[in-house]
């Protein structure tokens, strides 16, 4: 098994490009990291930092002065196992909470056998859990535009329909159908507020084929039709 390594690396100009078995948390300290991937093809800088999980193909390599705090995160320590990190590269901003991490890392870094280090990346690892979305909600989230089956989402999580609609429901409060509805209705808000689309053009966008369909829901949940949403908000400025 591989051990946790924490240490600051640097880069040079030479692409390299691999796998690995475990996953690797990148915080910049210095410079810039170009890193290309399936899903990403970035450029990370001083303001933000990369998760990559295990088993993802990537290049990497580096035109300016650099230097990087680097953690190797074996899957036996990592509290996200395989099956969860499938999709689940991050880049994000280095806010003032991870800058504080970053900092903890590095002192804990140049101390031998340090169990604190394995709780910090514990942590880290959980911070970056709290925004994943299961597959299946991921899936009505980039797919709200068209018709979205139960059978198929319940397929995604390997679970029959009727467990799923009870674990959609523990996990969201809601059932799927009504998870759907209010992600479409809060798109339709948007596109009324911000484009000039008619109520058709509006409702196919968020994955109804007639317009009475959206209006029909609209009032039914807003108390008021599509229409005269627009121009409530409109005259309100």
């Amino acid at each position: 098994m591989r051990n946790l390594l924490c240490e600051t690396r640097t880069y040079t100009e030479t692409s390299y490009t691999h796998c690995h078995s475990y996953s690797q948390l990148i915080l910049p300290l210095q410079g810039k990291l170009s890193i290309k991937t399936d899903e990403h093809e970035l450029n990370l800088d001083e303001e933000h930092f990369f998760f990559l999980p295990p088993k993802r193909l990537h290049a990497y390599h580096s035109n300016c002065n650099n230097r990087f705090l680097v953690l190797d995160i074996p899957n036996e320590i990592n509290s996200i196992g395989l099956e969860q990190t499938a999709g689940f590269e991050r880049y994000e901003v280095l806010n003032e909470k991870w800058k504080a991490i970053r900092y903890l890392l590095l002192e804990e870094s140049k101390r031998a056998d340090s169990r604190t280090l394995n709780d910090l990346v514990n942590y880290a690892v959980s911070l970056l859990r709290e925004n994943i979305k299961p597959i299946s909600i991921q899936y009505i989230h980039d797919n709200i535009e068209k018709q979205i089956p139960i059978q198929m989402l319940a397929a995604m999580e390997n679970f029959n329909v009727s467990y799923y609609v009870e674990w959609f429901n523990r996990k969201t409060g809601m059932t799927p159908n009504r998870y759907i509805q209010k992600l479409r209705i809060e798109k339709a808000k948007k596109y009324l507020i911000e484009t000039e689309g008619s109520i058709l053009e509006i409702s196919q966008l968020v994955g109804y084929e007639q317009q009475s369909s959206l209006s029909r829901l609209f009032k039914n949940h807003e108390n008021i039709s599509p229409n005269d949403y627009r121009k409530i908000y409109r005259k309100n400025g």
